[in-house]
């Protein structure tokens, strides 16, 4: 349906997003609370401003309940991967091997939450990266709510090309590209990414220590970003969907070759860092100890315990309340890592394997819908590839790993009720918070209302819409929690948009989708992953108000050298 510019309208279809922003940032509502009134407003529009009939209501709703299936599933899977680490005990002895390998607290910070995440975001996607890495950084000393906030920077940059190129293939089958305008596009994407890669690595040092954590990291930002960026450049428009992991690889090689050098072996001036629980110094026969902080902290002042470091004797897990004393080597402590490392590369990429797990599935089919006002919304299928899905590469891991630490003897016979009983209760909230918070999103599609904000924007905006590209797909992924769902939803409306306003094609579509590659960053979804993992459900608000500045910041900027490229 063609639409002329209402305000009103557009007002209405913007109130659901202010209200959860405002109950989410300003009042502090955890993302359980604030998206089930978000549902609630979002349906009381649809019935009665959009025409949306009430069982096509229902029908929306459902759809998002099922979508949500397999978002917590990811969050199930993450939550038992770290109470079987947790059980065993087993980020203790993560801590002192992180120190080994990487002297400066800020590389062993970009290690995890940055070059760790985008390889991870490389290879498997849908929130992984942020599940696993923020108990990651957290054993490393890093204070819960910033654990959060560096995982969901250090995956955004691999939203695009990343998964296998999920989200690139998926902008590919909504629209028409010749040849010669995919290249262009793939490029011209991959150079936006390269600005979210520096973006990302700057603002990690600068949360960690202001100009001078900038100073002391941006030799490391420089070679990470040469990795990541540079190789997503060079490979995008020779194969996009192998780009990602690529360039998540070789940035695992320059942050081991980084920890080698000199300056990087030396201890930090950056004193009393907001991103670290404060170390303390007890008698401890010249070792310093380092504060492990465990999930359910806050920002980690208290509710921590202490671990010898890497000056004193090789670490040794302490019994924790259902492990054991027998010590445990770094190895050992990452075994689950290594595991999903494993287990994700042999299904995701080999292809005979690949192709043959990913068989069996499960299907439900939606049928179209159409609103009084006249927008219609096609027939979808919901489809759930169950064995080659992230949760089940996490579920085995998670199994994997507990039979290996209880063989270790790192994990006592009923340890798998504590497991099982942590697991279930950390995951009540965020399953409520992503059922309705995908609820909200796909009922605002099925009414017509995500269209009117994105048509509004673009019939407004005239000449300068070049500059605001980005936003409509960092808009997209804030509403799906996808960079790829994004450039399904607006990736035909972008090309019609240029078309019809004579601007390159390619230019638009590369803003659409590095703009939702930085929306991935502000997701409530993938928040929720994170603060779920942390221990700190409820704190999203205070997430999302740190990462808002930046995101909005980072896709102008990404606006505006679009605009220069074309």
């Amino acid at each position: 349906m063609t639409l002329e510019p209402n305000i009103w309208l557009w007002l209405i279809s913007f109130a659901p997003l202010v209200l959860l922003l405002h109950l989410m940032v300003l009042r502090r509502w955890g993302a359980a609370e604030a998206g089930v009134l978000g549902w609630l407003v979002t349906a009381v529009l649809a019935l009665t401003v959009f025409r949306l009939p009430l069982d096509a209501v229902g029908l929306a709703s459902v759809k998002g309940a099922f979508e949500s299936i397999t978002i917590i599933y990811i969050v199930l899977s993450a939550i038992l991967i770290y109470e079987v680490a947790n059980a065993a005990d087993a980020f203790a002895p993560f801590h002192d091997g992180m120190r080994r390998m990487f002297g400066h607290p800020l590389l062993q910070i970009m290690a995890v939450g940055w070059v760790f995440a985008g390889f991870l975001q490389g290879v498997t996607g849908f929130g992984v990266p942020v599940a696993v890495c923020a108990p990651l950084l957290i054993g490393i000393g890093v204070r819960p709510l910033y654990a959060v906030v560096i995982a969901l920077i250090g995956q955004a940059w691999n939203n695009t090309f990343g998964t296998l190129g999920a989200a690139w293939v998926g902008l590919q089958q909504v629209t028409t590209l010749t040849p010669a305008e995919s290249a262009t596009t793939a490029w011209q994407t991959a150079v936006l990414i390269a600005v979210v890669v520096v973006a990302g690595g700057l603002m990690i040092c600068w949360l960690y220590g202001g100009f001078r954590g900038i100073r002391e990291g941006l030799v490391a930002v420089g070679v990470i970003s040469l990795a990541q960026g540079g190789v997503t450049v060079a490979l995008a428009t020779w194969d996009a969907t192998f780009s990602g992991f690529a360039a998540g690889l070789v940035a695992l090689v320059a942050v081991a070759g980084l920890a080698r050098l000199p300056m990087y072996r030396r201890p930090s001036r950056v004193e009393n860092s907001r991103l670290l629980v404060p170390e303390r110094g007890p008698d401890t026969g010249g070792a310093t100890t380092a504060p492990v902080t465990q999930p359910g902290s806050g920002d980690g002042a208290a509710g921590t315990r202490h671990v010898r470091s890497t000056t004193a004797a090789p670490a040794t897990a302490d019994a924790g309340p259902t492990g054991s004393s027998t010590s445990m080597s770094f190895n050992t402590a990452f075994v689950p890592y290594y595991t999903l490392l494993v287990v994700t590369c042999l299904v995701m990429l080999v292809p005979p394997l690949n192709d043959l797990l990913s068989r069996p599935s499960v299907g439900l089919g939606f049928p179209s819908v159409e609103t009084g006002l006249g927008f219609v919304t096609g027939s979808s299928t919901w489809t759930f590839e169950y064995v080659t899905h992230a949760g089940t590469l996490l579920l085995v891991t998670a199994i994997a790993s507990y039979v290996f630490y209880r063989r270790r003897g790192h994990l006592t016979g009923g340890a798998w009720r504590g497991i099982l009983s942590n697991t279930v209760e950390k995951s009540v909230a965020p399953t409520i918070a992503v059922i309705t918070l995908v609820g909200m999103a796909t009922v605002m599609q099925a009414s017509g209302q995500a269209t009117v904000l994105a048509t509004m924007v673009a019939a407004w905006t005239g000449g300068v819409y070049l500059l605001l590209a980005p936003i409509v797909g960092m808009f997209g992924t804030f509403i799906t929690g996808s960079n790829m769902s994004s450039n399904l939803l607006f990736g035909n409306f972008q090309q019609a948009t240029a078309q019809a306003g004579g601007l390159s094609t390619s230019a638009v579509l590369s803003a659409q989708t590095g703009g939702g590659a930085v929306g991935s960053a502000i997701a409530p979804s993938k928040i929720l992953l994170g603060t779920t993992t942390a221990g700190i459900t409820g704190e999203e608000g205070r997430v999302v108000r740190i990462l808002l500045p930046f995101a909005i910041g980072v896709t102008l900027l990404l606006g505006a050298i679009t605009a220069t490229l074309s």
